[in-house]
Order: structure tokens, then sequence, then C-alpha cells
């Protein structure tokens, strides 16, 4: 055998060893998300949809108060590009949902606070459900903490806490285009989002984002309520996220591919 085949059948015998030794880093891929671009409440404003075939995810808006939205709400391109490049790595430019919900009127004494439900259909999804990842994005800093709080349905339709579902917090990171005042902070127990936490001095928009995964299998829906205090005539800007992991070529499949390199070499000598 000559060295350099001598060469290629290490080095294959190296990556092959490495392949299915060791496990590859986990890979995310974002969502992309399409809408009508109509603000207010609706059927299926707009629509996350898996970029690897498991289908899609359907987002509504519930304003119980009259003109409770804002003129951004689901005006999807407003938060785009978001980035989150260290918590997912390769991802590049991904896009996001922006919901808005108008604070109470400071001018009305009858207006006391504004609500809102965001509700994020699961049930179109065929994907791996607790690889699912789920972002929230600049809740605001601005009003009473907590202005929004977290349930999901479960697959007998009950609405349960973050912490009854089983789910994990994956991590805070800026919108690398958009840093946040506040670090968002989501308690598991009772589903409430506050940001007890300054960040980058105080300075740029209301929250970072956070991101948890671990949603049951067979659960149906994640819903974000908001109820917003008097402060002016503008609204919150929330974005939302989903990214889910790329599947690994399993480990048959790559030693498939070292031995078809092996039988090369083998081959290569025989000639």
């Amino acid at each position: 055998m000559k060295n350099s085949e001598k060469v290629l059948l290490t080095v294959l015998v190296a990556v092959v060893l490495g392949w299915t030794g060791t496990s590859q880093a986990v890979q995310y891929n974002f969502l992309n998300v399409s809408g009508n671009g109509t603000p207010g409440p609706g059927v299926n404003c707009s629509t996350f949809t898996s970029n690897l075939g498991n289908g899609v995810i359907n987002v509504t808006h519930v304003f119980p108060s009259a003109n409770g939205w804002g003129t951004q709400d689901n005006i999807n391109t407003a938060i785009f590009p978001s980035a989150f490049p260290t918590l997912f790595p390769g991802t590049g430019n991904v896009q996001g949902h922006l919901a808005m919900t108008m604070y109470g009127d400071p001018n009305n004494p009858l207006t006391t606070r504004n609500t809102s439900q965001v509700i994020f259909d699961l049930t179109p999804y065929t994907g791996n459900l607790p690889g699912l990842m789920f972002g929230i994005w600049n809740t605001t800093d601005q009003v009473n903490q907590p202005a929004y709080n977290i349930q999901l349905r479960d697959g007998n339709g009950n609405l349960v806490s973050p912490l009854t579902a089983g789910i994990s917090i994956f991590g805070n990171e800026d919108n690398q285009y958009q840093a946040g005042a506040h670090m968002e902070q989501l308690n598991l127990l009772t589903g409430d989002i506050t940001c007890p936490t300054q960040i980058n001095g105080g300075n740029g928009v209301h929250t970072d984002a956070l991101f948890f995964d671990n949603i049951p299998t067979g659960y149906q829906q994640i819903i974000v309520n908001a109820s917003l205090d008097p402060l002016n005539n503008i609204g919150d800007g929330v974005g939302y996220y989903f990214a889910e992991v790329v599947p690994e070529p399993t480990s048959v499949a790559l030693v498939g591919l070292g031995l078809v390199g092996l039988l090369t070499v083998i081959r290569l000598k025989k000639v």
C-alpha cells in the first residue's frame, strides 16, 4: 500500500470512529413566518412553517378590548431581521411573529388596562414537539409586572402552567439587532413573565429574548396572555419565534459513507 493510500485509510477510519463515537453538535432551523398583514383579531393571522417538512403552527390573536391592538400587530416584517447567534449558531437572520397590544388609555379612566391572548396552535405541527424551541422577545418593562403570563393546553384540553408541562428554559439572548434593557424571566410555577434584572446599562428595547423547549408530545397550544396598565397610546411589540432541531445523519448512514471510502482505497490498491 502506498503512503498516500495509508494516509487516506487512516483518515477514513478516524472519521468513521469519530462519527460513531461522539454526538454531533445540535443544529437548529428557525421556522419561517407568513401572515395576512392585518392588525387585530383574526383566524390564523400568521403561520409558522417548518423548513424541514414538519407542518405548520398557526397563530391567532384575541383582543377583548375594542381597539386593543396596535398598528404593527401582525406586521411581521417590523422585526425582520432578528438573530440569536449565541444560542443558535449558524442560523443567521431569522423571522419572527409580531404581536402588539395597546397599553391602557391614560386619558380614559374607564380603561384601566388592555388585555390580549396570542394563541399558538401546535396541533398541525408534525415534528418532535419536545425538541421544538419557543422564543419570546421584547416583553414590556414599562408597566406593572407581571404584564404577561404563559399557559399551555395539554392533550386533554386542560390549561396548565409551564412547570406542570415540564418545559425547560433553554436560555436568554439579546436580539443581535436590538439589545434589551432588561433580562426576561419566566416563573415556571405561575407562568408569569417579569424583567427584574437590568442589562446593557438599561439601554435598548424592553427585554432580551427567552427560549424554552421540552413541550410534551400531544400538547395543543401555547397561550401568552397580556394585561397592560395605562401608559400611552402606542402599545408594546412582542416578537415570537420557533426553531426546530435539524436531524443528524444516522450512525448507520455515516458508517456506510465511511465504508464506501474504505472500499475505494482497496480498489485503488488492486489497480
